[in-house]
This record gives structure tokens, sequence and C-alpha cells, in this order.
């Protein structure tokens, strides 16, 4: 029994994703943690190469015990994205092709200098010199013999947000509510509130679904050249209606053979089709294009099966995350509960550190960022990761190099760096995390080398999810 998960499932599970994150019953954050070197104990401050993360219970509640804050994602921190390919002169690009399984592998659509992206339905003979720049809804052939057919034009907004080196946003645009690419009916009043650049991709889908050849046959590949005397005809049937063609031969005389076919007319609606030929043994086969046609869906036609998400830390995010300190996880979290636990967590950021409250004058200055601190009564071990010396707190993260005891009211505190020793408050001198920890589910985990956070500095954190 052999099966396969189709690449529409996973643009489906993506769009389900993105979905999720727009629904008001579910908050995403992306989080940050680890200030704590890449070593196995505590006494070794080498900071190695970041560990390879593991998708496993220990591994994924260990980096909520690390986590420092989290910051809330927004519908318009999200974007479905494809991997990128720039289009450069003296360079190949595969034509799309209906029978490939691995055409989402293969750069078959690129982005130009105008950050127009265009999806090759016909390869020239051999490499693209030619830069397209036309939005045609039919488009014809550059000089190089490729033919590019518009998409869209990523706009200044997305560019900034999800265009990396390596992968570049898509959308389908609908101006309605859970609307599909071809709900193209008049809607005046949701069509004003779409963006100018959202506006002018619509119109081109809308023009794409509209036209007299949408989803017609595009290209058709000979597989048996055959032997002939004549030209022979060729004959289209399919469920569409209108594509007619004519045989390209090569050779002379009664050894000729079928070297291409040309489109004359290429009809509309086809989701299969049969070619066949009036005589001889010829063998050929339509590529079909995709529901709707080509330009219609951006989405499923560019097999956008990968998610982007991207938010901005800047300075201490209403003193929830950190500053003057480093961090070397990131993750995504899918609803996180307040601390109780109790309900789904909502706000714009929450501070993921658990604190200690010291007597008042205790030295807490003293202690140096990172330091490990020990209880001097329970043993405890912890990394200092931020001190709010007017609070007199000091805020700390337990890994599985200091172990997870706790530490007890009224106990002295030192640092095992500064010796600084410091005497906790006699009672509810254990101050809980905004965040419950391990609530929640943790859907990515990037382990990196340390990004150091300061009051003035921006943050601009990019996580690629691939369904």
């Amino acid at each position: 029994m052999t099966a396969i998960v189709t690449s529409n499932f996973r643009v489906i599970n993506a769009e389900n994703f993105k979905e999720d994150v727009a629904d008001a019953n579910t908050s995403v954050y992306v989080g940050i943690g680890k200030s704590d070197v890449w070593s196995l104990t505590t006494s070794d401050t080498t900071d190695t190469t970041p560990f390879t993360p593991v998708d496993a219970l220990d591994s994924l509640g260990e980096a909520y015990q690390n986590m420092i804050g989290m910051k809330l994602i927004g519908t318009a921190d999200i974007s479905h994205v494809v991997p990128r390919y720039t289009w450069a002169t003296d360079t190949s690009y595969h034509a799309w092709d209906s029978d490939d399984g691995s055409i989402f592998d293969k750069k078959f659509y690129i982005i130009t200098s105008e950050f127009k992206v265009y999806k090759c339905i016909v390869a020239g003979g051999s490499v693209s010199t030619q830069q397209p720049t036309q939005t045609l809804t039919d488009p014809t052939a550059e000089s190089d013999g490729y033919i590019w057919k518009y998409m869209y034009t990523i706009s200044v907004a997305d560019a900034e947000k999800f265009l990396t080196n390596s992968y570049m946003p898509v959308k389908t645009v609908s101006p309605r509510a859970g609307g599909q690419a071809s709900d193209y009916s008049s809607d005046s009043t949701a069509e004003n509130a779409l963006s100018e650049a959202d506006y002018a991709q619509y119109l081109n889908q809308k023009a794409s679904t509209n036209s007299v050849t949408a989803a017609g046959i595009e290209r058709i590949e000979v597989t048996t050249g055959g032997t002939y005397s004549s030209t022979p005809t060729i004959v289209i049937s399919g469920d569409g209606t209108g594509a007619t063609a004519t045989a390209v031969m090569s050779g002379s005389g009664s050894n000729q053979t079928v070297a291409s076919v040309t489109i004359n007319n290429k009809g509309t609606n086809y989701t299969v089709a049969d070619i066949t030929f009036s005589a001889g043994d010829a063998g050929a086969r339509a590529v079909i294009s995709p529901e709707l046609g080509h330009g219609t869906q951006p989405i499923k036609e560019l097999g956008a099966f990968f998610i982007g998400l991207n938010t901005q830390l800047t300075g201490n995010e209403n003193s929830d995350l950190t500053v003057g300190n480093d961090f070397r996880q990131v993750t995504l979290l899918r609803n996180p509960k307040v601390f109780g636990p109790g309900a789904i967590a909502t706000a714009p950021t929450l501070k993921a550190l658990r604190s200690l409250d010291y007597t008042s004058g205790a030295p807490i200055t003293s202690y140096t960022i990172d330091e490990l601190i020990v209880g001097q009564t329970s043993g405890a071990q912890a990394y200092v990761v931020e001190i709010d010396a007017a609070a007199g707190y000091v805020y700390y993260h337990q890994n599985s190099k200091t172990g997870y005891k706790p530490f007890v009211n009224g106990e002295n505190v030192v640092g095992q760096t500064s010796s600084t020793t410091g005497q906790l408050e006699s009672s509810s001198a254990l101050r809980n995390p905004e965040v419950h920890p391990g609530s929640g589910d943790i859907m990515f985990l990037e382990n990196r080398n340390p990004i150091n956070r300061t009051t003035t500095q921006i943050e601009d954190i990019k996580v690629i999810i691939e369904f």
C-alpha cells in the first residue's frame, strides 16, 4: 500500500495555521530565552556551538524554563511565503508542468528587480536573458523564447516584513472575509477596503479568472515523435472546450517526425485532456493549468506551504523583555496561559521569568548579569537574568544545569562570581512569572548564537515554518 500527502494538503494546513492566528480565541506568541551560555555544566562558562534542538518533552520543557518573555503575533505579522528565486540573466528556469511531482522544488517562478512575481509557462530554448516586465493577462513570448505569466507585485510593506534572501511573501487576495479567489461578484465596499497593492493584485486575479483562455492548454509536450510522410492533425479532447493545436514536423519526405506542437487556441476550463494524432504513432501530453487558470490563486499555484512570521522587539517592551542581556533561543507558542494556570494569555507581551524579592537594602545591584546564584539554605541554583533595583527584585531562570530546586523565604543568596550576599524577604519572596510555565504548545524551537539586547536596539525576528 502506498500513499502521499499532497501539496494541497500542506497548503491547507498552512492556511489553517494563518487563520488560527487571526482567530480571536487563539493566541500565538514569539518567545525569547536562554541567557546562559551553551554548555553542559554550571562550571563551564565557555559559549559553545548552539545545541541541536530535540523534539522531546524534556527539551521543550527546558525551553519553557529558559524563557525570558514573549510577544503576541498579530494578523499583520504572518504571511504565506515560498522559496525566493530572483531572476538572473543566463539562468535556466523550469516551466510549470502539471505532471511534475517535484515542481514545487524547482525554479518555475521568479521575482524580478521590480518585485514582480512571474510563473514560467514556457521555457525558452536554453537560458533566460530577458527579465519580464509586462503585466498582461495573456502573455506572449519574450525575446529569449520564455513565456512568463505575471502573478503579482510584492508591496513595500510585505517586502519589509517577509522578504528575505531565501523566502518571499505570497498571497491570494479576496476582498471578502472567507472569500475565494473566484468570488468576483460586485462588492465595492469590500474592494475599497483593500490597500492599493492588494487591489491591483485582486484586479489581476479577476482578469485572469475571467479570461476567455482561463485554464486553457498552454503547452503540449511531445513524448513520441513517430514516423510520417505528411503532417498529422492533432485532436484535443477533455473536459474543457476550444483548444486547437498544430504539429511542427522535422525531417522530410516519408521520414518526418513530430518535433513540437504549436498551440493555436488555448481553449478554456480544462482539468484533463487527451492529445491524439489523426495518423501514425506519435504521442503527446497536455500540460494542464491549475484550478481556475494561471494567476488566479498564487498561494496554491506557487505551493505556499511555508508560513513566515515577523515581529520586532523594541527596547524592553513594557518591561517584559529584558534588556542589558542576551538570548539564545527563539520559540513559537500557541495558547500559553496566564499564571495560575488561568485563561489563555492575550496581553501584547508577557514576562516569563520568576523573580526573588530581597529585603530592603540588600546589595542586589552588585550581582552580575548571568552569574550563578545559590541559596544557602535550599541549595537552589539559578542564573541572574535581570535586576530591578527599585523594586528589590532579581529575575532568574533555571534549567538542567542548575536543577530546579526552589529557593526558600528568608534565606541568604550568594552570587558565585561577585560573591555578593543578599537576603530574601521572610515571606512571599518567591514571585511567579506572568505566564504559566509549560502551558500551551511550543510549535517551533530554534537554538542560536547569542543576540544582545539594549534599550535602543530593535531585533527583527523572522520565523519560517514548513507544513
